[in-house]
């Protein structure tokens, strides 16, 4: 695994590509002791992101912070 930060704002996401893949990690203070979001982009998404920036991932970003449950989270601690 060779993850590189290829855009980021602090404290609202932050996108790696790890070889063919496009990760989008969104961090989230609650519930404690926070977590970061992890999605991994499917190809329409990727492609989109791709042509469009991350305007192509807002609605995607809002989705993670609302239903965090449903993705992959990793914990701060």
């Amino acid at each position: 695994m060779n993850k590189k930060l290829i855009e980021k704002k602090d404290w609202e996401y932050y996108i790696y590509q790890d070889n063919n893949s496009i990760e989008l990690s969104v961090p989230i203070p609650n519930p404690n002791p926070g977590f970061d979001i992890i999605h991994i982009l499917n190809e329409s998404e990727k492609e989109m992101y791709l042509q469009n920036g991350i305007k192509a991932l807002e609605g995607r970003i809002k989705n993670m912070k609302t239903n965090f449950s449903n993705y992959k989270m990793n914990s701060w601690r």
